[in-house]
């Protein structure tokens, strides 16, 4: 079997295409939690595996997203203090605030706290479908454990 590094499930670039990730598996198992009545311990069972595997690509993903987001965070810090330093009008005296703000309102700080929003955005969505596939879990296997007593 072929070694399979850390890199190879978060990635060697420093921001993803996080909008692209492929969300048809995760709403395929919610859609089954949600419209499924197991009808035994074996069905249960299932369901507390399909629950499981969501999670588990939701993780990979999360790792992904936690990884753009920290990028992009330092990013849009760096693009501020760039844009603060570089600017320099002619017969102004510059203060802090005129610095400050020239940092705040670049195009490029703009763009990437744009971009930086998706980002959180994603991050809060993927924790919340983590969240539920987790729940689910728990909840399918309480089921389990009052079928096994029953027998």
């Amino acid at each position: 079997m072929e070694d399979i590094k850390l890199v190879n499930l978060l990635g060697s670039s420093l921001e993803d295409a996080f909008l692209d990730f492929d969300f048809s598996e995760i709403q395929e198992i919610l859609e089954t939690l949600k419209d499924i009545s197991p009808i035994d311990i074996a069905h249960v069972e299932l369901l507390q595996q399909k629950a499981l595997r969501g999670a588990d690509i939701c993780s990979e993903y999360l790792g992904k997203i936690y990884k753009t987001v920290s990028y992009l965070e330092s990013k849009v810090s760096v693009e501020k203090n760039r844009a603060s330093l570089e600017y320099n009008p002619e017969n102004v005296k510059v203060t802090m605030e005129m610095r400050k703000w020239a940092g705040e309102s670049s195009s490029i700080v703009e763009e990437l706290q744009i971009k930086l929003a998706k980002a959180k955005g994603s991050k809060a969505l993927l924790e919340k479908k983590y969240d539920i596939l987790i729940k689910s879990h728990h909840h399918w296997k309480d089921i389990a454990s009052g079928l096994k007593k029953s027998y």
